[in-house]
C-alpha cells in the first residue's frame, strides 16, 4: 500500500511540484494551501506523513504541530522553510517534527528524509520463537 503524504504550503507551485514528484516516486500525495485546509484533510483521511511550510498565512508550523497532537493522530511531520533558523528548527523538533528542510527544496532530499522516516518508524517484525524437540 502506498504511503499517503499531505503537503501543506501556501505556494501552489511548490504544492504541485512536490505532489507530482512524490506521486512519480510511489507515494500518494495530496495538497492543501492553508493550515485550516490541511487540518481538515488530516481529520478526513489517514496520512503517513505531512510536509508543511513553516509560515502559512493562517498559522505557523508550531501551531499546526500542536493541532495535530490535539487530533491524537501521529503522522511523520517534516517542516519546510525559506528562513533557516536554528532556534526555530529546535522548537519544531521539540514539538514533534521529524525533520526541518530549508528552501529551495531539492526533491531528492524530500525522498531521502521521507524514506528515512518511514524506515525508522516502520513496525518492526517480531520473530516467532519456536520450541524444537519439546
Amino acid at each position: 500500500m502506498k504511503k499517503r503524504i499531505l503537503i501543506i504550503d501556501d505556494d501552489l507551485g511548490i504544492c504541485a511540484l512536490l505532489s507530482r514528484f512524490l506521486n512519480q516516486n510511489g507515494y500518494d500525495s495530496h495538497t492543501a494551501e492553508s493550515a485550516q485546509k490541511g487540518l481538515s484533510k488530516l481529520k478526513e483521511l489517514h496520512y503517513d506523513a505531512v510536509l508543511c511550510d513553516f509560515r502559512l498565512g493562517d498559522r505557523d508550523a508550531k501551531e499546526i504541530l500542536i493541532a495535530i497532537k490535539e487530533l491524537n493522530i501521529h503522522p511523520i511531520v517534516i517542516i519546510m522553510t525559506g528562513y533557516s533558523d536554528i532556534k526555530t528548527a529546535v522548537a519544531v523538533i521539540k514539538l514533534g517534527a521529524y525533520g526541518y528542510l530549508t528552501k529551495p527544496l531539492i526533491p531528492i532530499d524530500i525522498l531521502e528524509i521521507s524514506s528515512n522516516a518511514f524506515d525508522e518508524f516502520a513496525p518492526k517484525e517480531r520473530t516467532k520463537k519456536v520450541a524444537v524437540g519439546v
